[in-house]
């Protein structure tokens, strides 16, 4: 009797029903959450972080976080949840903590006076998530930014590990890629050594299918395809010696005739040994086409359907023109447009673009924007409705003000398919001649289906005094 592998839901494939006890001590020592169902002979694994809950928090601000805090906090979520856990990634909701087995905020902040980037772990004087930091540790310092610790006295969330990356302020935008997705993988690999390490499981325990599938194709994940042509293929060794005893009997026979008609004169025996030949020579050819024809029976020749990998990629790039004026009082004008092409194979819905400027307090954003409130009223009407672009939020001024971050959605609802691009059109930047030194600075980030996937721009426009 076999019995049925499922895992993580998919079917593996079948194992002998007298290998269930080794494999089931196999799988608890290794960490795998095993279920076996003796009314179906089916056994059910899953991963051994099924169950486990990890919240990930943006940074303190009245608007949930930066974009770049979104970025690195959404690909640690992707790399997460491959392990089987489950990963909520929130704004502000420390209530989430209570009931959680990890909760990790990140936070970024950008100082001018900062030459090199660095990470700095909060740690309260009384803090409960020593082994979680101490793992945190060990694999953020692998990413080659410096690691600090800060510890403080009174912390409200003492259930959060709070990381905050310090960057200099006008670190480039291939630099800032590069910080983000080192955190993001090392931050990742430190949730996953604290739960091996909490929970004694092996790395393979928490491995998603198609990486498991590399490693035990034997044991857990042998197709029936597979397995039936294995047992076809036993009987190709012993046709040859079949064929072999065929043409051994035919010779004997053939010798027993020879001597039983010795006395016959030389012309007939010429001619019984000619016969013979020619019938032990028909003989071997009858057997050659059998045995090819069971060759191609047992080796079909199949059409392997192509498997298409999903890619949910983008190119996002800025365009612009700068104008200024001789006239000191004139401000300098900057109109620019935002691309977005959607370079995967993977439609990409809403985008949302953040416009992240500095010096705050110099720049004004100005061109086809609407309010909130004015879409209504104002927005341009086209053949299937309101276009156009509108701020994300009523107070996005303030929030602009205190961030220097411009969060813009599309009025109508926005598709990119595969190959195309979506653009947003003549944003328009003003700002007054800098002291020397000194420039602007404005970056792009983009967010798309429904803010699961985040792409940073390949450029940013950068203005030098």
């Amino acid at each position: 009797m076999d019995v049925e592998v499922y895992y993580s839901g998919q079917r593996g494939g079948t194992m002998p029903y007298a290998a269930l006890p080794a494999f089931r001590l196999f799988c608890k020592k290794n960490g795998f959450q095993l279920k076996w169902d003796s009314t179906n002979n089916r056994v059910d694994l899953d991963s051994g972080l099924k169950g486990k809950v990890c919240v990930l928090f943006t940074g303190i601000s009245s608007s949930g976080g930066t974009a770049y805090e979104w970025e690195v906090l959404g690909n640690v979520q992707k790399f997460l949840s491959d392990s089987g856990m489950e990963v909520v990634l929130s704004q502000n909701n420390p209530s989430l903590a209570k009931n959680t087995d990890v909760a990790i905020r990140f936070s970024l902040k950008e100082m001018r006076v900062l030459e090199k980037p660095r990470l700095i772990f909060f740690q309260s004087e009384d803090d409960k998530r020593q082994d979680l930091v101490k793992c945190l540790r060990t694999e953020m310092q692998q990413s080659g930014i410096p690691c600090h610790y800060k510890v403080t006295k009174n912390q409200k969330q003492p259930s959060i590990v709070h990381i905050q990356l310090q960057l200099p302020l006008y670190t480039e935008v291939s630099m800032r890629k590069i910080y983000a997705e080192k955190i993001a993988l090392h931050l990742a690999s430190g949730v996953l050594e604290y739960f091996q390490n909490g929970l004694h499981i092996q790395p393979m325990a928490f491995l998603p299918p198609n990486i498991l599938k590399l490693f035990y194709s034997t044991m857990l994940f042998t197709s029936d395809k597979e397995s039936q042509q294995g047992a076809d293929e036993k009987p190709l060794a012993e046709e040859p010696i079949t064929i072999q005893e065929s043409d051994q009997q035919s010779a004997e026979a053939s010798d027993s005739n020879s001597d039983s008609n010795s006395e016959v004169n030389s012309e007939s025996n010429s001619e019984s040994n000619s016969e013979s030949d020619s019938e032990r020579e028909e003989l071997l050819i009858l057997a050659e086409e059998e045995l090819l024809e069971q060759v191609v029976t047992i080796h079909p020749v199949e059409e392997v359907p192509e498997l298409v990998e999903l890619r949910t990629t983008a190119e996002v790039y800025f365009d612009y023109t700068l104008i200024h004026s001789e006239s000191v009082e004139k401000p300098y004008l900057l109109i620019g447009t935002l691309q977005v092409k959607n370079t995967g194979n993977v439609e990409l819905q809403n985008p949302i673009v953040c416009l992240r400027v500095s010096p705050v307090d110099s720049i004004k954003m100005g061109g086809q924007v609407l309010p909130p409130k004015l879409v209504e009223t104002m927005a341009v009407q086209g053949t299937s409705g309101l276009k156009g672009w509108r701020y994300l939020e009523d107070d996005w001024f303030a929030q602009a003000m205190e961030r220097g971050e411009y969060w813009i959605a599309p009025i109508q609802p926005v598709t990119i398919a595969p190959e195309s691009t979506e653009a947003f059109q003549n944003f328009q930047i003003s700002f007054m001649k800098q002291e020397a030194g000194k420039g602007i600075v404005v970056e792009g980030v983009v967010l798309c289906n429904d803010q699961t996937v985040h792409f940073s721009a390949n450029n940013r426009i950068a203005v030098s005094f």
